[in-house]
């Protein structure tokens, strides 16, 4: 493990983020396909349709054997020995005025057991979004993200990917959202915007892809997955060659020098490079790819800040989100004021950008964008 002053050189300046899959210690249940899951059951010597059953069980989020209740009690026996049924520990859920929900988990998985991370449920009158995490901590080390402070511990499987997702889908079933206003209740888009940077954990998050969209799982169409990378540009195109979902990139500046310190991968990959990346990425009709833009008082909100920003973005592509700062503790950071905000937006509207203000969510729970960061090791009295 690196320092916060180690890791900055070594994740910035030196990795070339290969795709490595996690370490497995155990074959998770939520990680697998429902092929798979048939070709266990023929090697058990199990009906086919086993696979069927247990499968949806999974899409409903129950994990737990014990609950599958068509499943002869000798299948549940050989699920609880030879899987690991549930790889995470709901810690705790919190629950914002607004009726976001975060999600505190614990992974259960070898030497990474009791390791920490967040996900969040932000709902709407039309929509239910999962904001996921992929990676315990984070290897950018972004200082304005409460996730960039805390240490790289793991990379997630995508058995643990998928797992926070079904733990949600489970909790509102057991538990709708009760508030004044119509919000939904399901899960209808996955926003892969949590702890970590997806795209440094590439193999786990394609293979998530893969369960989300699988027609027998929970068959969530590409258009409702949204993948944010701060700006990996081969991971990125072999995204786009792959699964071409909605793309995000945390621009937060569109000046080297300050997206250097802003957003430290830069230092590898240069504006000029992920503008190239951006250009070449799929993108689908009445579809765009989002930038999203942190506003800092004094740090990317002043006028060669603008233009710049106007100079690099493509309009007919691309849209910007403009996205209050939301502190933490000890933020060398302060947000641009909601007026400067509104002024900013104004600008690039002229110019015929798309831009919009991102309204925050549950930032009353420390849920809210860039505030996310667990505890990286479970207490054993929690």
């Amino acid at each position: 493990m690196f320092s916060n002053s180690q890791s900055l050189c070594h994740n910035a300046a030196m990795t070339d983020y290969k795709a490595s899959a996690p370490n497995h210690e155990q074959s998770q249940l939520p990680g697998l396909t429902p092929d798979q899951l048939k070709r266990l059951m023929q090697d058990w010597g199990k009906p086919a349709f086993r696979a069927k059953q247990i499968t949806d069980w999974c899409n409903k989020g129950i994990l737990n054997p014990t609950e599958m209740s068509n499943i002869s009690n000798d299948v549940r026996q050989k699920l609880n020995n030879e899987l690991l049924c549930e790889p995470l520990k709901l810690v705790r859920r919190e629950c914002s005025s607004d009726g976001t929900r975060k999600y505190v988990f614990a992974l259960k998985r070898g030497r990474f057991a009791g390791k920490m991370v967040e996900s969040v449920f932000i709902p709407e009158p039309r929509r239910g979004t999962v904001c996921i995490s992929s990676q315990v901590g984070c290897v950018l080390d972004c200082p304005f993200c409460h996730t960039g402070t805390q240490d790289f511990e793991a990379n997630l499987t995508a058995g643990e990917i998928m797992a926070q997702i079904l733990a949600i889908k489970a909790d509102l079933r057991a538990e709708p959202i009760a508030t004044s206003e119509a919000l939904h209740n399901d899960v209808t888009h996955i926003v892969y915007m949590g702890m970590g940077e997806p795209m440094a954990n590439e193999t786990a998050v394609h293979e998530s892809i893969s369960l989300l969209m699988c027609s027998d799982g929970l068959n969530i169409s590409r258009r409702r997955i949204t993948v944010s990378s701060s700006g990996l540009t081969p991971q990125i195109q072999r995204l786009g060659e792959l699964h071409p979902v909605n793309l995000a990139i945390s621009l937060h500046s569109a000046i080297d020098a300050k997206r250097d310190t802003l957003v430290p991968i830069n230092r590898k990959h240069k504006l000029q490079e992920l503008r190239s990346c951006l250009n070449a990425y799929p993108v689908g009709k009445q579809r765009h790819i989002t930038l999203e833009y942190v506003l800092l008082d004094g740090a990317n909100d002043q006028n060669d800040d603008l233009q710049a920003l106007i100079q690099f973005v493509n309009p007919e592509r691309e849209r910007i989100n403009l996205i209050q700062f939301n502190t933490f503790p000890g933020s060398p950071y302060c947000g641009t004021s909601k007026q400067d905000m509104k002024v900013f937006a104004q600008h690039l509207i002229s110019k015929g950008i798309r831009a919009t203000i991102r309204r925050s969510r549950g930032d009353d729970i420390m849920a809210a964008c860039g505030q996310l960061k667990a505890a990286t090791k479970l207490n054993n009295k929690q």
